[in-house]
């Protein structure tokens, strides 16, 4: 017997409590995680304090030995298409600071825990317009509904196109399209994106009470009959 033992893994009933306000999460008994990302039960509005959440959540997630597939996705009809009035009011108050905090350290870990802390198959649901969508673009499978459109905002805010979305759209869609895509704020379609390589699915979902829940049980759906052909 060692005479230290192992720190304990998360525990999904601690931090899927931990991160409810940002995500929504759900567990199969086969670990296949639901994480939905939302804002008051809506659609995602971006803040800086749901920036720094996505790299903690991926850390977090990636460190849970039970979880086998993550599902990544937005609330609602819209991924992200919107900033909390007042979510920026930090940066604002210090910018000097924030610059780095949130521009930088937290732009930086959100892309790498994505890529280096998950270490398990994930698929990316793009459940509506938005941008930032490096986070389900960067996934292994990226599914995406019918209505969602892709594009970066940042030229159309005076700022360089950058913070992650720009290695996602130079990997998938090559230099000078992506070059385009960045610079004019192009919205890319579903089905363009399909015909791009972007997303691997375009999926017209059922019709549900709540909106956007029809394209989650799609994905869910997809996840199982996956494992049951290709995973088990």
């Amino acid at each position: 017997m060692s005479l230290q033992q192992f720190v304990p893994a998360p525990r999904f009933e601690e931090y899927s409590e931990r991160f409810r306000d940002f995500y929504r999460m759900s567990r199969r008994e086969d670990g296949v995680l639901l994480v939905e990302a939302h804002t008051n039960g809506g659609p995602i509005q971006l803040s800086v304090e749901n920036h720094r959440s996505l790299g903690q959540m991926l850390k977090t997630v990636g460190a849970d030995p039970v979880n086998e597939i993550l599902i990544f996705s937005g609330s609602g009809d819209e991924f992200m298409m919107g900033s909390d009035p007042e979510g920026f009011a930090l940066e604002e108050a210090d910018m000097e600071y924030w610059a780095c905090e949130y521009a930088y350290k937290d732009g930086r870990i959100n892309v790498s825990a994505l890529v280096n802390d998950l270490e398990i198959p994930a698929i990316g649901l793009m459940n509506g317009p938005g941008f930032h969508s490096e986070i389900v673009l960067m996934c292994d499978i990226t599914l995406a509904a019918a209505g969602a459109t892709i594009f970066d905002l940042h030229d159309d805010i005076g700022s360089v196109p950058a913070d992650g979305i720009h290695n996602a759209f130079q990997e998938l869609l090559g230099v000078k399209r992506a070059a385009y895509a960045l610079l004019t704020g192009e919205a890319i379609s579903a089905e363009q994106a399909l015909e791009w390589g972007m997303v691997n699915e375009v999926h017209i979902a059922k019709k549900r009470a709540v909106p956007g829940e029809g394209h989650i049980r799609s994905t869910v759906d997809y996840v199982r009959e996956g494992r049951k052909n290709n995973f088990d």
